[in-house]
């Protein structure tokens, strides 16, 4: 059931986790100036869109989860020694770094927001709470929900084996399941804390499993080439575009609305909008991926590749500095050419301090696993060509 798939790397996965990156530490650079800009502006016109219009990050990261598990063991025989060894692996490189992170956020907000108020044994319980519910800090949501698609993948996992049809239908299967619990949350749990729950994210969990399963056929038909415009596969990316394009402009549009008169519409409503903007975003970017790996200059692949690698560590590390950086100064002025050079230098410091750093750990620092995770195990960086003489 499903194509063979051998356990060649998929290099150009590092592109896709580099461009998501991207996309992650914008949001959270701009995510100051678009909640605190009042009135239809232009200041917030751009802020909103640019934080709105790279929100696909951490989606992306979710599908691309699934996605390499699903490649990686889909037509391997589940053993014990293979389930020991996917726990252990999670557990080391995934949970370790997490547990230490969320006890450095912890601390970190423990100093600002509560300033020592609360006893040792207050704070041991506050800090358990946010480790059970990835809540130590806004971003750490996506380690959250992640552990809690490890926990399930074996299950998963063995229902898709022994399941075709589920394989063959996973990407309507998890748009079905995600909204069902969205429209019954709406109408009767009311859960407010969605985001945190693995099951909100169904759809970029199957889509990222039937293209772990059908890479190899899937990557032919995503693959964007000059042959190919003159083919049949013009009008699958034309739908994935179009889904994309409307999900996109309604994205921002309304939180643009919202933002700026204070009126809120149906919470289902965002919630189409953001799912119609950032699943077809994952694949889209998967596309430019390919044309990147394959067109574009190495030195600068290598670099996206290398982004890509340390991604991980980046996500986890980067709101420290960012944190760290927002202490500098404050600029009040959003039309000012000094507030908006001051946001952007809160994203370059957030993404070229963390990239260094991250780099200077597991490059150099002998367990340096323990906070940022793994390095592959095979090279995914394109060789400089030997010159024939």
């Amino acid at each position: 059931m499903g194509a063979k798939i051998s356990n060649d790397s998929v290099n150009e996965i590092f592109i896709v986790r580099a461009l998501a990156i991207l996309g992650v530490i914008m949001v959270h650079a701009t995510s100051n100036p678009a909640a605190m800009i009042e009135g239809p502006s232009n200041s917030l016109a751009v802020y909103n869109f640019l934080n709105m219009f790279f929100k696909f990050g951490t989606p992306t990261f979710i599908l691309l989860t699934s996605f390499v598990l699903f490649y990686n063991y889909f037509n391997r025989s589940i053993e014990k020694n293979l389930i020991q060894r996917f726990y252990k692996r999670r557990l080391l490189y995934i949970l370790l770094p997490y547990f230490l992170f969320s006890l450095l956020y912890f601390e970190m907000n423990q100093a600002v927001f509560r300033h020592g108020t609360e006893s040792w044994y207050q704070s041991l319980q506050a800090f358990g709470m946010d480790l059970l519910t990835g809540s130590a800090h806004p971003h750490l949501y996506f380690v959250f929900i992640s552990v809690q698609f490890y926990i399930i993948f074996p299950l998963l996992l063995l229902w898709f084996k022994k399941s075709r049809f589920t394989v063959v239908n996973a990407l309507w299967l998890g748009l079905l399941i995600q909204w069902a619990f969205v429209i019954y949350n709406n109408m009767y749990l009311q859960y407010t804390q969605t985001g945190s729950l693995a099951i909100w994210y169904t759809s970029y969990y199957f889509a990222g499993a039937f293209l772990g399963i059908y890479y190899h056929k899937a990557s032919e038909w995503l693959r964007v080439t000059k042959q190919a415009w003159f083919s049949k596969k013009v009008f699958l990316w034309a739908g994935i575009w179009l889904v994309w394009l409307v999900g996109v402009t309604g994205h921002i549009y309304i939180y643009y609305e919202t933002r700026a008169t204070g009126e809120w519409f149906d919470s289902r409503l965002y919630t189409l909008f953001w799912n119609m903007h950032t699943l077809p975003t994952a694949i889209i970017l998967l596309q430019i991926s390919y044309w990147i790996y394959s067109s574009w200059p190495r030195k600068i692949v290598n670099t996206l590749v290398h982004l890509g690698i340390v991604s991980f560590g980046i996500y986890l590390f980067h709101p420290l500095i960012l944190h760290i950086y927002r202490l500098t100064g404050a600029f009040n002025d959003p039309s000012s050419l000094a507030f908006n050079l001051w946001i952007a230098g809160g994203f370059l410091a957030a993404l070229f301090i963390s990239w260094f750093f991250v780099t200077l750990v597991l490059k150099y620092m002998k367990g340096g696993w323990i906070l940022f995770g793994a390095w592959p195990k095979q090279n995914p960086f394109i060789p400089k060509k030997k010159n024939n003489k």
